[in-house]
């Protein structure tokens, strides 16, 4: 296992004391970017697919979404460019929609998913549009769910999630996701999962047909950790036992994270799933995720996992601890630049998530950023240093 040089630091802060910075001065200077590359690229994807659905370009949709599909095209942090264009295409009718739920209109919220649908059918363009109108279907289902579990809802939410997911349901039944190679219906296989009566039974095969067609993307795997929760198809057991079958699913990509992909999964959701991680191998993949993918968006990525969603109160040598103080080594070695989108959209415990639609993005995960930071190295911070990212390196320089 490779050494974590950077492991007692946390209780080298203990040692020091909890002191705070000045708030209107913290003493972290690192270069701003935003939009990130992949934020940007995601932006240019939906819109592109926004676009097209707006002229009722249906043929020329199909055919990029289809393209992309059998390319494997990944933005620059790895995520698949086909669900961005079928996301983008959808927008539309899916805001709509969700008008209609605030409202607690199920007819009209059906009657126009229904629209969607039918125009989307007189092009028999096969699976790219069958995928789009189910993924607006689920869309809409989860808005009538909100964070309440089925049984929980009202008789009309109810019924509305239900039938919106049945129907996303008998859309994807309508092709093999296996046979056509398509890590796209794959996915979408994967979406409606709720709708199936036993989806326990069939959770695992269809993430690993998933992870098999596209096992450079870890959005899939973290799906997956997501989906083995307790709260969700699994146990914490099933989840440990599916991380590790993932390694050998993706060793010659990803080497050992496999493992630390599924789990970030389940921990961005439930701390829970530190009962049964094994900090050694997470901690082991992060660095693989970090050697073969050293980019700043990974390294952002990576350093809002530690130093912001697991952050706060633990325990010296709790597994949280020893997960956690991998942000001293991520941001030593690898950080050279903040992406604020990343930061302003990492999941924070105790907190909700904040609206799809903010305006003050950049704001949000800069000030996140920043305060992760200066919270972390505060013992040297609060004897008059600065923290300094620069291209080579990281620096701790003394005064002003």
């Amino acid at each position: 296992m490779r050494p974590n040089r950077y492991a007692d630091q946390r209780a080298l802060r203990a040692r020091l004391g909890t002191a705070t910075l000045p708030p209107l001065r913290p003493r972290v200077e690192i270069a701003v970017r935003a939009p990130g590359p992949d934020a940007a690229q995601r932006a240019d994807h939906i819109a592109r697919g926004r676009h097209l659905a707006r002229q009722e370009a249906w043929d020329e949709l199909a055919e990029l979404i289809a393209a992309a599909d059998r390319g494997g095209q990944l933005t620059d942090g790895l995520f698949p460019v086909a669900l961005l264009l079928a996301q983008g295409a959808r927008s539309d009718v899916v805001q709509a929609a969700r008008e209609l739920v605030r409202r607690g209109e199920p007819k009209t919220a059906r009657a126009i998913l229904a629209a969607f649908r039918a125009a989307l059918e007189d092009e028999d363009a096969g699976p790219p549009l069958d995928g789009l109108a189910a993924l607006a279907h689920v869309d809409v289902a989860l808005s009538w769910r909100g964070a309440s579990a089925p049984a929980q809802l009202s008789a009309q939410r109810r019924a509305a999630y239900a039938w919106h997911m049945g129907e996303a349901r008998a859309l994807a039944d309508r092709h093999d996701a296996f046979e056509a190679g398509s890590s796209y219906w794959a996915a979408l296989r994967c979406a409606v999962l709720e709708a199936d009566p036993a989806p326990a039974a069939r959770v695992a095969d269809d993430y690993e047909d998933l992870v098999e067609l596209a096992p450079e993307v870890p959005a899939h795997m973290m799906a997956l950790g997501h989906d083995l929760r307790p709260r969700r198809f699994g146990s914490w057991e099933m989840l440990d036992i599916q991380a590790r079958r993932v390694i050998g699913q993706t060793c010659d990509i990803w080497g050992m994270a496999g493992y630390t992909w599924v789990y970030i999964g389940a921990l961005e959701r439930d701390a829970g799933a530190l009962r049964r991680v094994d900090a050694e191998i997470f901690t082991e993949g992060l660095h693989d995720i970090l050697q073969r993918h050293p980019t700043q968006d990974m390294a952002n990525r990576m350093a809002a996992f530690t130093g912001l969603t697991l952050g706060g109160p633990s325990d010296p040598g709790s597994a949280r601890r020893r997960l956690a103080d991998a942000f001293g080594w991520i941001t030593q070695d690898y950080l050279r630049e903040l992406h604020p989108e990343i930061w302003a959209n990492a999941p924070s415990p105790g907190r909700p998530m904040p609206p799809e639609d903010s305006q003050d993005t950049v704001r949000r995960g800069r000030v996140r950023a920043i305060s992760t930071m200066a919270e972390y190295y505060a013992p040297a911070l609060d004897v008059g240093r600065r923290l300094v990212f620069t291209p080579d390196g990281v620096r701790m320089l003394k005064g002003d």
